[in-house]
């Protein structure tokens, strides 16, 4: 049972999503807080509906 509590862990989705407003644009990022290579950022955001 180690084993899948480990390869659960592993694939969990640990994602950080953080907006913030530059000028008269808002930016968007979607980020991974283990990977600081693994990011993407967009200054195109639509509402979503959770």
């Amino acid at each position: 049972m180690t084993t899948r509590s480990t390869e659960a862990a592993e694939s969990a989705i640990r994602e950080t999503y953080e907006e913030y407003d530059v000028g008269d644009a808002r930016l968007a990022m979607i980020a991974d807080p283990e990977n600081e290579h693994a990011w993407i950022q967009s200054d195109l955001t639509e509402p979503i509906e959770q």
